[in-house]
């Protein structure tokens, strides 16, 4: 592609480096260069850049209560919106066990719970936005090869149309996913935990309607998720490793009968199965997400199981600090790479980040005990959440992402 070159100066400056076009990268790019730093984004590949999709198997995302506010002040959500499926309900239930928990609009005073969003959609709208935003020297496909860092600057080497070629800058943001290569050269300490689990994931039809409800049901290999958009929902079942290798060998009608056992008729039968995909589920945290004029953003920094639909939404609260920061600080000619703003930022960002892993390293752990007393406890404490409005509203302000 030919790469905007506004932000760049002729000695191959700019204030902000970017490795990774992902949604976090890009999004980080594009509330930068509104307020007038200078980015360059390096991305591996050319992504595909639909904005309007709508396919069977489409992988889709939540985009919670916190996550639509930034979106909305970054100017795409109406383009996002269009194709966006609300969510008013999340019914939470205990398979083989009695105790269930509703989750109602309605309970919050709010427009929605949340929304589902095709990956594709949102991923397309940021790229498009990215590329005609003056002050983002957008270089795709790029290959890192190095980057060395001096007190005042860092320096980034890579290929791109098979030449290197070299950027400097204040400060190099690595949104280059949860084996960043960045994040290893730093050695920086990271704590990996697996879970022995595998997430299915896939599109179904049901035979009664979705009602934009939403399901979370805590099965004996752990949570079942349905996301509803469209005309079907998206399925995200954990399992073990063993019992998913022989659900993605199933054919249709084996599968279908396997997801019914362990969700229920809630929604009638199961109609329709679109494709299967799979990958192991594991946690990532990462003590310092900071070195000398470099600072790790979303997977680089923090990776957590998709069943409860929070890594992206973490790391949009995660670009909404940064970026803050980075745009007082250029406000006040200050340096963006100081070890004291991004100290500041780990800081501001901790606290939220350490809830949220919190919080889904127990849907993994704690939800998938099978024990009675254990599925006792779990029922008994959803039958508490349920019948108390302030438990509920602090979940719902939780997962909503509103409590940072």
């Amino acid at each position: 592609m030919t790469p905007n070159n506004n932000s760049i100066d002729q000695d191959h400056r700019c204030d902000v480096i970017i490795v990774g076009g992902g949604m976090v990268g890009l999004a980080t790019a594009l509330r930068l260069a509104r307020s007038g730093i200078k980015v360059a984004m390096l991305e591996a590949s050319l992504p595909k850049e639909t904005m309007h999709h709508n396919s069977f198997d489409s992988r889709t995302l939540v985009v919670n209560p916190a996550s639509r506010q930034f979106w909305q002040d970054l100017g795409i959500w109406q383009s996002i919106s269009q194709s966006a499926a609300v969510i008013d309900q999340v019914h939470v239930s205990n398979q083989g066990h009695f105790g269930t928990v509703l989750f109602d609009k309605n309970e919050f005073s709010v427009e929605a719970l949340g929304h589902v969003v095709e990956a594709q959609v949102l991923g397309g709208v940021l790229w498009q936005q990215v590329k005609k935003t003056t002050g983002v020297h957008l270089i795709a496909p790029a290959e890192l090869t190095a980057f060395e860092v001096s007190d005042e600057h860092v320096t980034v080497q890579f290929k791109h149309q098979q030449l290197s070629q070299k950027l400097q800058a204040r400060l190099l943001i690595a949104a280059d996913g949860a084996q960043s290569s960045i994040r290893q050269q730093l050695n920086l300490p990271t704590h990996t935990k697996a879970y022995e689990k595998t997430a299915i994931i896939c599109n179904l039809k049901t035979e009664q309607p979705h009602r934009n409800r939403a399901y979370e049901r805590l099965t004996r290999t752990g949570p079942f998720a349905l996301l509803p958009f469209g005309d079907r929902m998206g399925l995200v079942w954990s399992n073990t490793h063993e019992q998913a290798g022989r659900l993605l060998a199933m054919d249709e009608g084996r599968f279908i009968n396997a997801a019914q056992a362990a969700f229920g008729q809630r929604l009638g039968r199961f109609m329709q199965i679109g494709q299967r995909h799979s990958y192991p589920l594991h946690q990532v945290r990462v003590e310092r997400q900071y070195a000398n004029r470099v600072v790790l953003m979303g997977n680089a920094a923090h990776a957590v199981s998709p069943v409860s639909a929070q890594g992206l939404n973490l790391a949009v609260r995660g670009v909404r600090r940064l970026t803050q920061l980075l745009t007082e600080a250029h406000a006040h000619g200050g340096d963006l790479g100081a070890e004291k703003l991004l100290a500041e930022y780990q800081v501001a960002s901790l606290p939220d980040q350490q809830q949220v892993l919190n919080y889904t390293d127990d849907l993994m752990t704690w939800f998938k005990i099978d024990e009675p007393v254990i599925a006792g406890l779990r029922s008994l404490g959803l039958l508490a959440i349920d019948s108390s409005p302030t438990l509920k509203k602090r979940l719902y302000e939780l997962a909503g992402g509103l409590n940072y």
